[in-house]
This record gives C-alpha cells, structure tokens and sequence, in this order.
C-alpha cells in the first residue's frame, strides 16, 4: 500500500511537469522528434486543417518540427495556401483575436503587426504567453507582391527566454 501511494504521487506530479510543458496538443517540450513525428502521421489529417479564429485555415508541414539534439524544441505550423495581401491580414487579425480569446497575453506587437507589406521582417508581429508562462506563442505574416503566408510558433516559454538572453 505504501509502495502505491508513492508511485501514485510520484506518476501525479511526473505527468503534471509533463503537461506544463506542452507545446500543443499532444506535442510537448523536449519530446523526441521520432513521437513527434508519429503524432504527426497519425493525425495528420487533424493537424492539416487547423482553425486559430473564423476564415483560417492553418496546417502543420513536413518542416513543422524544430529540433535540437533529437528533441522537439519548437512547432512550425503555416496557412494552409497562399494568401493575397488581404487574407493574411484578416488572418492576423482573426488569429490574434482567437488566441486573446483563449486568454494569450500580448506581450509584443510590432505597430503595424497587421500589415504584411509594412511588418519588420527580422520581428514576430505579434507575440502572446499563456497565462501560467509556459507557452509562448509568435503570429507573423511572410511573403510579397501577391503571395503572403501566415506563421504560428510554439515555444516553451523558458527555453525561449533563456535563448533571448544568450543563457
């Protein structure tokens, strides 16, 4: 009985870390980009019609993934066909309102995040935090003349900052 209780609490707070950690859905920091991989294929159907506020479409890629030392550090995931300058604007405004839904905070917008033609390149247009830090979410716009797309990151929050400040 002793022996049950502790491996109960032990398996509590092992798969409590676990789920701080979650980059989205079932994919979560530092996991092996093999089961990343095998989530992907499994539910590829799923994870390629994505909706982040109404008249979106994103999906997740082959390039998804980013990876360090085998270990998933970072999720990719892109609209699902090329936009005109108009539709990536709506969809920046439609995704970052869905994810200040989802109460996001808005941590850092560029003064003309909305605006693919006018966005600093080297910059996200936006960028959100969960409410426990433990996600930190980048919406950005690339492209020009007529084709646009619309990028959505995933990072751990702590990895990001440690990786901002050099550590």
């Amino acid at each position: 009985m002793k022996y049950s209780c502790v491996f109960t609490i032990f398996c509590f707070l092992s798969f409590s870390g676990l789920s701080a950690q979650n980059l989205f859905k079932s994919f979560y920091f530092q996991m092996p980009i093999d089961d990343a991989k095998a989530i992907l294929n499994k539910n590829s159907k799923t994870l390629k019609k994505l909706s982040f506020g109404n008249g979106t479409n994103y999906s997740f890629r082959n390039r998804s993934f980013v990876q360090r030392d085998n270990k998933l550090v970072s999720i990719n995931i892109w609209s699902k066909q090329n936009l005109t300058l108009l539709e990536a604007t709506n969809y920046l405004k439609n995704t970052r309102s869905h994810f200040e839904s989802q109460n996001y905070k808005v941590v850092y917008a560029q003064e003309n995040w909305s605006n693919p033609n006018l966005i600093m390149k080297n910059l996200p247009g936006v960028r959100f935090v969960d409410e426990d830090k433990t996600v930190l979410i980048e919406l950005y716009p690339r492209g020009q003349g007529t084709v646009y797309n619309v990028f959505v990151t995933f990072y751990n929050y702590d990895w990001f900052i440690k990786r901002a400040r050099g550590q």
